[in-house]
């Protein structure tokens, strides 16, 4: 069944999920900064799984609204 709010939470979601990609893409650390690098790239993949996670979320939500 669909359910709207729950379409607009995942709306809202992947705007903040957007939001914070490209806050995490200005916040680039200098390629000397070994560690900093390493955490950053954490954070990317982390908002990759995040993105990931959405997308399977939202094919389930519109699949249920058959």
């Amino acid at each position: 069944m669909f359910w709207l709010p729950n379409v607009m939470m995942l709306v809202v979601d992947d705007a903040c999920t957007a939001l914070s990609r490209e806050d995490w893409r200005r916040r680039e650390p200098a390629r000397w900064r070994s560690g900093a690098r390493r955490r950053w790239h954490t954070e990317g993949r982390q908002l990759d799984a995040k993105e990931t996670r959405l997308r399977g979320l939202a094919v389930q939500c519109l699949d249920a609204s058959d």
